[in-house]
């Protein structure tokens, strides 16, 4: 994944997660991300969120019940970190 396009996908899943204000849940975000026209692959997506959190951008948050979602995304909803 070349570093424009992941800074494109960053960019765009951190913007989602700060209009909405709450957890959002990994494929809705996933949903939401490509609505707003950024071409990204669900593992491509998967991994710039893992990225995220490493960095200390983004964090799982474990409040929400278990929800079963198509591979590769995992029942996780996620929280922007300011």
């Amino acid at each position: 994944m070349g570093t424009e396009y992941r800074h494109e996908v960053e960019a765009a899943i951190e913007r989602r997660l700060r209009a909405s204000g709450e957890p959002v849940r990994e494929a809705f975000l996933y949903e939401r991300v490509r609505a707003d026209g950024v071409a990204v692959s669900p593992e491509d997506f998967v991994a710039v969120l893992v990225r995220l959190e490493v960095e200390g951008h983004v964090r799982i948050d474990p409040v929400h019940d278990e929800v079963r979602d198509p591979e590769p995304f995992a029942p996780r909803f996620w929280r922007i970190i300011d």
